[in-house]
């Protein structure tokens, strides 16, 4: 039937998308004029047309690809436009939104440090979203963030916005991506800031080690081991009385490395 063939043809797209294939990157050509590009870029995502929008995104990813200084200018417009599509009732335009927001990462890398904690918030609510090519976009596009904005600008974006979170899926997915981040930024700087971001810090990587889900635990106690593993976080531990939570999840580490345990 029809409704069965565009189905087919729907996770067919999807699957394409998955992979980007050399054709995606052929149609990212450059724009003869790209002042004028960015403008009827900014127009069409002002559309309530979605097929119209869908042609703002894909401008915006040629911009990224072809033109990141075209782009720099006009950055906070076109991050809040794209983001503004993330919640887009039509998945294919949310994920192309989602996918953009890869694009402009990778491109415009430091550029976006303004932008993250916005689109990470944007970002890690989709990861509670039904759809699985949905959720892997915007896990890709997190990826691309924690790889290419400022370390410290990506820990205060996903803490902020995913480890209290209701959703034990996107708990998981700030407690990868933050692990990636502390490894980038080393526990011996992370240790050297103020007591009480260095509390906060332990607190929250405590929390996620004692998470409902598994994962979210490993990496949890991954990310309370790094700093376990530096000479700082001995003088840590003698200014702070380390909270109940935080002897049992060190304690557990000890015996059994980072090997789950329920009982925590």
């Amino acid at each position: 039937t029809v409704e069965r063939l565009a189905v087919a043809r729907g996770s067919e797209w999807e699957e394409e998308e998955e992979e980007l294939d050399p054709r995606t990157f052929k149609e990212l050509r450059p724009f003869s004029n790209p002042e004028l590009g960015l403008m009827d870029a900014l127009q069409c995502l002002e559309s309530s047309d979605w097929q119209t929008k869908e042609k703002g995104l894909l401008s915006v990813q040629r911009l990224a690809v072809c033109h990141s200084d075209v782009l720099a200018g006009r950055l906070h417009d076109v991050s809040l436009a794209v983001t503004g599509e993330v919640t887009n009732l039509r998945s294919k335009v949310s994920r192309l939104a989602i996918s953009t927001l890869g694009a402009l990462f990778r491109a415009l890398k430091k550029n976006m440090d303004q932008e993250a904690e916005e689109i990470a918030r944007c970002l890690l609510q989709k990861m509670g979203n039904t759809s699985e090519f949905i959720q892997r976009a915007a896990n890709r596009s997190l990826g691309a963030m924690v790889e290419n904005v400022t370390p410290a600008r990506s820990l205060v974006a996903l803490t902020s916005a995913g480890i209290y979170h209701r959703n034990p899926l996107v708990r998981k997915c700030t407690a990868e991506h933050l692990s990636t981040v502390l490894e980038q930024i080393g526990a011996e700087k992370l240790l050297s800031g103020t007591r009480d971001s260095t509390e906060m810090l332990v607190h929250n990587l405590v929390r996620l080690a004692q998470d409902s889900n598994q994962d979210t635990r490993f990496y949890g106690r991954k990310m309370v081991n790094i700093l376990m593993s530096n000479t700082k976080f001995d003088a840590f531990l003698k200014q702070s009385l380390p909270s109940h939570d935080l002897r049992k999840v060190m304690a557990a580490i000890k015996q059994r490395g980072l090997e789950d345990s329920d009982g925590l």
